[in-house]
């Protein structure tokens, strides 16, 4: 009778003759996934405000930074609530995309990443977000906005993964 390593013995979690399982997510991975499920909820808890208060926070926001650029001594008269609003949409939506590409591996090899689901999500949570907005008091659901919030999502997604292959092709050239 052949002596088969046990997993224990072998250390890798896996016995002869079977196939080898993913091992579960680690600490890091899951404290990804919560972050990424409490910025979902942030971005839709955003559209679920009456566009009374929307609308003063952005306000608040536009005058901080009309106050800013006088303090900097540069023109702001081209600086509007829509423009504050409209890029607002992006930064939030380019924080949406690093957070998928760190949850998905997108630089990864195949097998581990999740190109697919990142792709899925990066629609999906836009177009979600412009419905929850048809439904609350004062705001409309913007096709536009889906585009814009869309091309956040993929400037966050390619610069982690573009970070994520920088850092990791610089640390090949140490070895």
């Amino acid at each position: 009778m052949k002596n088969r390593k046990t997993a224990d013995q072998c250390g890798r979690g896996k016995t002869a003759g079977q196939p080898e399982r993913r091992t579960a997510a680690g600490p890091a991975q899951r404290a990804a996934f919560i972050l990424l499920i409490a910025y979902i909820c942030l971005i839709y808890g955003n559209s679920l405000m009456p566009a009374h208060i929307s609308s003063r926070e952005s306000g608040f926001l536009l005058i901080k930074l009309h106050d800013f650029c006088e303090m900097a001594d540069l023109d702001s008269g081209w600086l509007t609530e829509h423009i504050v609003r409209k890029t607002a949409h992006f930064i939030e939506y380019t924080g949406l995309g690093i957070l998928l590409a760190l949850n998905c591996r997108t630089w990864m090899p195949k097998g581990i990443r999740k190109p697919r689901l990142a792709a899925e999500l990066a629609f999906l949570v836009p177009f979600v977000d412009e419905t929850i907005q048809l439904f609350v008091d004062g705001r409309s659901g913007q096709v536009d906005d889906v585009w814009l919030d869309l091309c956040g999502v993929v400037c966050g997604l390619v610069l982690t993964t573009a970070l994520a292959f920088m850092r990791n092709t610089d640390r090949g050239k140490l070895r």
